[in-house]
């Protein structure tokens, strides 16, 4: 199952991001593990969204937690993509 931590963070700096999300990339925890997937930055409202794949939204929340990002809340997301059916895109010919 996908997964947002919303991460409401102050003053964090891309650099201090981007070790986060290397720290949650190498996490190896326990099972249930929590895959971080990436992060979406919006530097003007002091928020990182964080996604990872999971069976355990408290597993995320530590995941997220242990790599140095403020998880405020963890949300069930559903990636939706440009091509409906979920197939990779390829030009049409």
């Amino acid at each position: 199952m996908l997964y947002t931590a919303k991460c409401f963070w102050p003053g964090v700096s891309e650099e201090e991001l981007r070790l986060a999300a290397t720290r949650a990339g190498n996490e190896t925890g326990q099972e249930p593990r929590a895959f971080f997937q990436g992060a979406l930055y919006l530097p003007g409202d002091e928020l990182v969204l964080c996604l990872f794949e999971s069976f355990s939204r408290d597993r995320v929340k530590r995941a997220s937690e242990q790599a140095g990002m403020p998880c405020e809340r963890v949300i069930e997301t559903v990636w939706v993509g440009p091509n409906v059916r979920g197939e990779p895109c390829t030009p049409q010919r």
